[in-house]
């Protein structure tokens, strides 16, 4: 199936000061996560930006706070697995889509917990491959043929953004493509 922007919701978990600079790849995943939101942002595709332990961790890093501008909702969690997170599950289903691209970090840990529990609640879920990571390559690395193994799409961050966009020759795709994809 396509990722069609009237049905996609974008979660991004957890990029925050002391944890995103811990991962494996944190620029590419900070770039890309800050990418990703600005095109949501652009196509008016809703998204979500949680946090784990923000006292302890911080906020989230400033590329994708600046990427997300003053429309970001922001969810301060506990729990690993964005499901269990009443306020943030209140807003997935107030959302209305049911199409869930998940981005963010830890692969093995909060992004794999969320994406294996949406898929049981009946969403379709997509984990963008480069826009998560780990602290170790090999967790993030098996966390994606695991989830890939429970039938959760893993995309690219192009696939997402040329999926949304579905056509070339429309401003936006101009735009897109000269802003964040070139």
């Amino acid at each position: 199936m396509l990722m069609r922007r009237q049905d996609s919701l974008l979660v991004v978990i957890d990029v925050q000061e002391r944890l995103v600079t811990a991962m494996d790849s944190p620029r590419e995943v900070i770039s890309t996560c800050a990418k990703l939101i600005s095109v949501a942002e652009r196509l008016s595709i809703p998204f979500i930006i949680t946090e784990q332990y923000p006292k302890g961790l911080g906020q989230t890093i400033i590329d994708v706070r600046q990427a997300a501008g003053d429309k970001a909702d922001y969810v301060e969690k506990l729990e690993f697995s964005c499901v269990r997170n009443a306020q943030l599950m209140e807003k997935i289903k107030s959302s209305g889509k049911k199409q869930i691209i998940l981005a963010g970090v830890e692969t093995h840990i909060c992004v794999l917990q969320t994406a294996l529990e949406l898929k049981e609640l009946g969403y379709e879920v997509f984990v963008v491959s480069n826009a998560t990571s780990s602290r170790k390559n090999l967790q993030h690395i098996f966390a994606l043929q695991r989830l890939n193994h429970n039938g959760i799409d893993v995309v690219t961050y192009e696939m997402v953004a040329f999926e949304w966009l579905e056509k070339a020759g429309t401003d936006e795709f101009k735009e897109i493509s000269r802003k964040y994809i070139i």
